[in-house]
């Protein structure tokens, strides 16, 4: 006599399932309610008869409609409630497990590809494997990390519980990366140390660097608050340097002295009076200057698009703020920032997902013509009409009153995700 089980497959009827079934319902309820022994065993031997009766195979279903119906007609009515409640848990447990696998065996499988997020593809080796594990996490974290009334409200969609997958560890979500400090003071990583950036291309280099690291701590996106602000420092490092091969090839000063060096490079701005005493040197150093720019920006453009992270299968979702910068090492930086944006990546010239760029309005610095970087702001329309991006931040919106112009830190900034809306 077979038993046909719910996965199809075919065993022996064994009596002995059944009567250990029924003891351990039996024992779960009040005593002055339990049933003998020797009831267990009959209920059990007539079941056998009853399969034997039919001549063919029983499913398991069929056999556990019989229990319930030979334990009533005994009225053993509270060892038939904890036997139905026990059957009912029971099958509560394997459509979860049957949920489960069937999710698991559709992302590792790459079935319905969703591509949710434009830095991670879901068809990927790491993709699938990504996907899968941030299945299970959601589940665990929907039935045992948060009260029922959240679960549901999530589940029926009246509130909305970001990057579910991550509640499970804790792991933070989003945050602005403090690039002034770990390119002037250099930063450690587990295998190496990392020196103060020397270059405008060297920092650029490191931001994209960066920005891949501490994606890898992390879930969620990474922000460059004022990138034009930052990179000013490293804009004149490289004027300096081109200058003093200009003061070498272009005004014939074969030994420079010493002299003309011994200041702090950061501190002299590429369009101070000292380097304009050399015009040939000095054009030369804006020349060269801005053709390093150009390329180190299409360089951060070109790493951001390709640095991959979180096991090689998702691009770190990377914001940059800019545009309030006035001086003219940052408002280089800037218009590199949009001219490679419109410019477009690769032989076909591909809007780039990353990063997100970010241009901060503000009033008496871009918002209307005659403001210093008016010309910016138009050019960052131009971008954005062609590729998407920029979004726009109003740094003058109420909450952020009382801010110091002058020093980016005390304005707000956001990430590529959420766009305000300019006033």
């Amino acid at each position: 006599m077979k038993v046909i089980k719910r996965d199809g497959s075919k065993v022996n009827f064994d009596i002995t399932k059944i009567q250990n079934a029924l003891r351990l319902a039996n024992g779960d309820i009040d005593e002055k309610y339990r049933v003998g022994e020797d009831e267990i065993l009959g209920i059990s031997q007539e079941i056998e008869n009853y399969c034997k009766s039919k001549r063919k195979s029983q499913t398991v279903e069929a056999i556990q409609d019989q229990i319930e119906i030979a334990l009533m007609s005994r009225s053993a009515f509270e060892l038939a409630k904890c036997y139905i409640e026990y059957r009912y848990k029971h099958k509560q447990l394997r459509d979860a497990y049957s949920t489960l696998m069937e999710g698991i065996e559709n992302k590792l499988g790459a079935k319905n590809v969703a591509n949710q997020n434009a830095n991670l593809d879901e068809h990927s080796f790491g993709g699938r494997l990504g996907e899968a594990s941030s299945f299970v996490n959601k589940q665990f974290a929907l039935n045992y990390c948060m009260s029922e009334m959240a679960r549901d409200n999530h589940l029926n969609n009246e509130i909305y519980i970001h990057d579910l997958d991550q509640y499970v560890v804790g792991s933070h979500n989003c945050l602005s990366i403090p690039f002034d400090r770990l390119l002037s003071e250099g930063f450690k990583t587990r295998q190496v140390d990392i020196r103060p950036a020397g270059s405008l291309s060297t920092a650029l280099q490191l931001v994209a660097v960066i920005f891949q690291l501490q994606s890898l701590q992390q879930f969620g996106g990474v922000s460059a608050t004022h990138l034009d602000w930052t990179m000013v420092p490293y804009v004149r490092k490289s004027f300096a340097k081109h200058f003093k091969d200009g003061l070498k090839y272009c005004e014939g000063i074969v030994e420079v002295k010493d002299t003309m060096f011994k200041f702090d490079p950061t501190t002299r701005p590429i369009d101070a009076p000292a380097y304009k005493e050399y015009p040939k040197a000095y054009n030369y150093a804006l020349d060269m200057l801005e053709k390093e720019c150009h390329q180190s920006v299409e360089a951060l453009y070109h790493n951001l698009n390709s640095l991959q992270s979180r096991s090689g299968n998702q691009l770190p979702f990377t914001s940059i703020n800019y545009g309030t910068c006035t001086l003219p090492e940052g408002r280089m930086v800037t218009k590199e920032l949009l001219e490679v944006s419109i410019e477009g990546l690769g032989p076909h010239h591909q809007t780039s997902i990353f990063p997100c760029g970010i241009f901060q309005y503000m009033k008496g610095v871009n918002d209307k013509k005659g403001t210093p970087n008016y010309d910016l702001k138009r050019l960052a329309l131009k971008s954005t009409s062609q590729r998407l991006y920029p979004n726009y931040a109003n740094v003058d919106w109420s909450n952020n009153a009382g801010y110091d112009r002058n020093d980016p830190k005390t304005y707000f900034s956001t990430m590529g995700k959420r766009k305000l809306q300019l006033i």
